[in-house]
């Protein structure tokens, strides 16, 4: 038996949470601190006039957990394939349209392992469905019977981002990400060095120098790129170079300097792949900016 959904304004809030709890707790990276994201909602029949989450002040821990090796099948246990060991979704059982006037994520700011970081996400108009399952999607959980989709016409949705970190802050996040993932192949990441600046009104200069260990060997190497973002959210590799003074690192760069050459100006266009992914969402006034503090920002509509 399910709960009338939508209902009212905290059963949406209750929703909200068990999502964010149960997405946490989802694949190989752990999120950690989503009890402490502030939800409000008000609700007016099947529209939501607000839906607002702060994440200020809360702390995120990416914990990359590789997945289970299995072990294969135990005896006078069948060897049937994964996919079809998995529980068929339950039925979708009502649909009801709604909109959600005003969505804002934000937090000023949240934590990032150790590193601050600020983001503001802002949305208006965005038609959902309401969807109720014959039946929870995970056992014991009754709010997993409810779920929320992008209705079918986005054509009114519109909104704003904006992102930003010191550039200083940049160096301790590389490493605690990647760190525990180069571990994992036996390479320890030792010191790390970040430069980003400004290059022009629409593109920023990164220069990286970088030592890592394996077993007994020690071996550095730098990159310095230039790229370019236009308020269309075009990305455009303007130069790339790759060096290094361990001469076993230097001449494996010998071999990848086809492949370097054949990135310099290279064009990525964000706006043709969420074309090509069906959507008719496209990015506008997208702005980068580099000096103490990496920002990115712009409209979408």
């Amino acid at each position: 038996m399910t709960t009338p959904w939508p209902g009212d304004s905290a059963t949406v809030v209750r929703w909200v949470r068990s999502s964010l709890r149960r997405a946490a707790q989802d694949g190989e990276v752990e999120l950690k601190g989503v009890e402490d994201v502030q939800v409000t909602a008000a609700l007016t029949g099947y529209d939501l006039e607000h839906l607002t989450l702060d994440a200020t002040g809360t702390k995120l821990t990416l914990g990359w957990n590789p997945p289970p090796q299995s072990l294969g099948p135990a005896a006078g246990e069948s060897a049937e394939p994964a996919e079809r060991a998995e529980q068929a979704e339950p039925e979708i059982v009502a649909r009801e349209p709604g909109l959600v006037k005003d969505f804002r994520f934000f937090a000023r700011p949240m934590r990032v392992e150790r590193s601050p970081l600020t983001i503001d996400v802002r949305a208006f108009d965005i038609p959902i469905l309401w969807l109720t399952a014959a039946e929870p999607a995970e056992p014991g959980v009754l709010e997993s019977a409810h779920s929320i989709a992008p209705g079918d016409d986005l054509g009114d949705l519109h909104g704003s981002f904006h992102a930003s970190i010191a550039t200083k802050d940049l160096v301790p996040l590389i490493k605690s990400v990647a760190g525990p993932m180069l571990r994992e192949g036996g390479i320890r990441l030792g010191r790390l060095q970040l430069e980003i600046t400004q290059d022009g009104a629409d593109g920023i200069r990164a220069a990286a120098y970088a030592g890592v260990r394996w077993k007994l060997l020690m071996a550095s190497a730098r990159a310095e790129a230039r790229v370019g973002i236009t308020k269309d959210a075009v990305i455009t590799v303007r130069d790339l170079t790759l060096g290094s003074r361990n001469l076993l690192v230097k001449a494996a760069l010998l071999f990848a300097r086809k492949h370097v050459r054949a990135l310099i100006g290279r064009r990525i266009d964000l706006n043709e792949s969420l074309a090509a992914d069906g959507t008719d969402l496209r990015l506008h006034d997208v702005g980068v900016s580099a000096g103490e503090q990496l920002s990115v920002e712009g409209r979408f509509g």
